[in-house]
């Protein structure tokens, strides 16, 4: 039973196995090196009172006393188990679902768990939390004894996730999605009180969080409360510097053509996964009768009500993978109660029993990895944005320490 277990779930396992260690690297270097951005975002708390992005932050601060207020410490313990459990829950989620080419294909897009590898300005960002409630959620609507009346932990909780980053505020939808495939007709009543609640709420508290967004003293408070455990440069550079006032709307130059088009075609390659699932997949029937074309609807609709963040924030990168995510969890959501089915193609099969076939499987992974890490492009969207090849870099990397 143990053998029939690690046969089936083997390259899961080693898959997740590898991202953690990865990841816990990466966590260690940016904690030694105190990065401004990927260890700073983390350490915003409330030692100048309540300020966006500050609850985790706070709880890192006030963990660190066990440790003799040593907030690396504090950071690294309390990310690690983040890290832990979100690596756990992905496996936990998609452990029985039949890992098809394009299932394959999902899993190893560049804007999904290689993400925080490959773009080493990425990392290990706050966006884990917001993964990790969705997947609590969806393991929830997708149980045997799921009632849409104990839903409503989730829509209450839901607002929570802005106290660590608002602009989780801009995803709410896909919360509201998955219920429509297995809520009945006469629920649709509480569906819509459910959801109503849930954009109010979250609205009110959104703009509490605008007119607490910071300050020039919440900036230099907080530096002053980590002590040596601050940022690098933490008080002019990087995400505790950015709680102090800025235009609402920043500027972008069209002077660069290659900018938006090497985003553009980064977003399309890393998308491109979802694309090869609306041609081969069909979706069963269901109470509301949502057949592709419909479910593409919502989910471009999902996309169209994040786009005030995109002016509002420069991390386009991130903005464009969070929707990977949530849509790609969404996918095997709807495969864990058997809504999806790709049989009926004669092409699908083809393609599916020559990538999966034993002596031919292992080129078909080493394609795909190569597919995930061949390109990045910068997490923040700038005049210097480009489409790098990381292969290249690293060449250059390694030839100038030579």
């Amino acid at each position: 039973m143990l053998k029939s277990f690690l046969n089936k779930n083997f390259f899961l396992i080693f898959f997740f196995i590898i991202l953690s260690i990865i990841s816990l690297a990466r966590l260690y270097d940016n904690t030694i090196s105190r990065d401004a951005w990927q260890y700073g975002e983390w350490l915003i708390n409330y030692q100048h009172g309540f300020v966006r992005r500050g609850i985790v932050g706070e709880i890192i601060y006030l963990f660190s006393v066990i440790f003799k207020n040593n907030i690396q410490v504090s950071f690294f313990i309390i990310l690690s188990s983040i890290i832990l459990l979100y690596f756990f829950l992905n496996y936990y989620f998609i452990k029985n679902i039949k890992l098809n080419f394009i299932n394959y294909f999902i899993i190893f897009s560049p804007l999904f768990y290689f993400l925080f590898i490959v773009v080493a300005k990425i990392g290990i960002r706050k966006e884990i939390i917001l993964y990790i409630f969705y997947l609590l959620y969806l393991i929830q609507l997708s149980s045997e004894n799921f009632a849409l009346k104990k839903n409503w932990k989730f829509i209450l909780l839901f607002p929570l996730l802005l106290l660590n980053h608002e602009g989780s505020f801009f995803y709410l939808p896909y919360l509201i999605l998955p219920l429509f495939f297995i809520i009945k007709k006469h629920e649709l009543k509480e569906l819509i009180f459910q959801a109503s609640a849930l954009v109010m709420i979250s609205s009110l508290l959104e703009i509490f969080l605008y007119y607490n967004r910071g300050s020039l003293e919440h900036a230099l408070i907080i530096c002053q409360s980590l002590g040596q455990h601050a940022p690098d440069r933490c008080d002019t550079w990087g995400p505790i510097q950015a709680l102090i006032p800025y235009p609402p709307i920043q500027e972008y130059s069209f002077a660069d053509y290659k900018t938006y088009f090497g985003f553009l075609f980064y977003v399309f390659y890393g998308f491109f996964p979802l694309f090869v699932f609306f041609k081969f997949a069909s979706i069963k029937k269901n109470k509301f009768s949502i057949n592709k074309k419909k479910y593409f609807l919502m989910l471009f609709a999902a996309f169209m009500f994040s786009l005030p963040l995109f002016p509002l924030a420069q991390d386009w990168s991130r903005w464009a993978s969070i929707h990977f995510h949530l849509t790609a969890f969404m996918i095997f959501f709807l495969q864990r109660i058997n809504l999806i089915n790709y049989e009926n193609y004669f092409i699908f099969n083809k393609i599916n029993n020559f990538a999966i076939y034993k002596r031919i499987k292992k080129f078909f992974l080493i394609s795909l990895f190569l597919y995930a890490t061949f390109f990045q492009y910068d997490v923040a969207f700038h005049d210097d944005s480009k489409l790098e090849i990381t292969y290249h870099k690293v060449f250059i990397k390694v030839k100038s320490k030579f």
